[in-house]
Formats: C-alpha cells, sequence, structure tokens
C-alpha cells in the first residue's frame, strides 16, 4: 500500500439524497397509491385472519385498472426529482461552522433546550445543508429559492444526511466472512 497515493486520492465521504421538488405531484400519488391499496386490501379479506376461505378475492395476476396511472406518476415524479448531492465538511471547516452558530442560552445562562447538541439548531442546519450540497451548484439566489420551497420534511432528509455524513464513521464496513479464522 503507497500511503502517499491514497493520501493523493483522498476525498470527502459523499452521498445522494433525491428529492421530488412538485408536490402536488406526490399528493396525487398518494391519493392513487392509496386508493390501489384498499382495493388490495378489500381483496384480501372476507373471514377470519389467517383464512381465506370466506373471501372474495381477485387473482393476484391481474393488476389493478390505476396501475398504469400509478406507473405514470411515478415517471412524472422521476422527472422532477432531483439528486442533491452532500459532501463531508472539512475537520476545520466543520469546527468553524460550530463555532458560528453558538447554542442559545436564557437570561440565567442556561442552554436552550432546543440545542442540546452544542449548537443553534435553528441557524446550524441550515448553514450545514448549504454548506453541504456538491451538487446541483448553490448559489445565494438559488439556495433562497430552494430553501423557501422545501417542505419541513425534505429539508429534515437533507440536513440528517449533512449530519451523518460528518458526524458517523465511514471506514469500510468490517466483515466476519472477509477476515481470516483467528484462535480464541
Amino acid at each position: 500500500m503507497d500511503f502517499d497515493l491514497l493520501l493523493d486520492e483522498a476525498s470527502p465521504r459523499e452521498t445522494v439524497v433525491p428529492l421530488c421538488l412538485n408536490g402536488k405531484l406526490r399528493a396525487e400519488y398518494e391519493q392513487v397509491k392509496a386508493r390501489i391499496d384498499e382495493r388490495a386490501s378489500d381483496t384480501d379479506g372476507g373471514g377470519l385472519d389467517g383464512d381465506d376461505r370466506l373471501a372474495s378475492r381477485v387473482p393476484k395476476s391481474e393488476p389493478d385498472p390505476e396501475q398504469p396511472v400509478l406507473d405514470a406518476l411515478v415517471e412524472k415524479m422521476r422527472a422532477h426529482t432531483v439528486p442533491f448531492k452532500l459532501r463531508a465538511l472539512g475537520r476545520q471547516e466543520w469546527a468553524d461552522l460550530f463555532s458560528q452558530h453558538p447554542p442559545r442560552r436564557d437570561k440565567d445562562g442556561r442552554r436552550d433546550p432546543r440545542d442540546t447538541i452544542g449548537v443553534n439548531s435553528t441557524s446550524f442546519f441550515p448553514s450545514l445543508v448549504r454548506q453541504s450540497i456538491a451538487e446541483p451548484e448553490m448559489t445565494p439566489a438559488r439556495w433562497e429559492k430552494l430553501d423557501k420551497r422545501l417542505s419541513d420534511a425534505q429539508f429534515n432528509k437533507l440536513a440528517n444526511a449533512a449530519w451523518l455524513l460528518n458526524q458517523v464513521e465511514d471506514d469500510v464496513p468490517f466483515s466476519l466472512s472477509g477476515s481470516a479464522d483467528t484462535p480464541t
């Protein structure tokens, strides 16, 4: 192993978070999916749990009549889904970000309960997500526009991914099958 070569090729950890930015399509998908699921559950029951003697089952090989609608919605959603590539921050960049967002304190100097991780969670996470997005390129104007349109769930998906990139060990997973047997 050539350490210098490995060091030259070193790069921060990355992950991709796909987000569908068209909420109307997502809502329509959920409505159609719920109808399909309801019809599927209606055809599965009729008797006691595990007893299908009284059930009027539709053969499983017959697709739901709305399945083509659901498939079309999935394709439309794919066209509106953006793969956000997030990249871990460098150690110093992470430390600087932490120091720029100190936890809030009340008038008695006690830490705000929302800031249990040691930063102002209200200001820290938007900065973390903004700095972690490597692709697509985030100009200040583009970030402001995106931030206004993200749901809380979508933002949290990005924030959780960015946090994990920086705070979870990313070594090669240990594998018992790949390790030599060692005597006990």
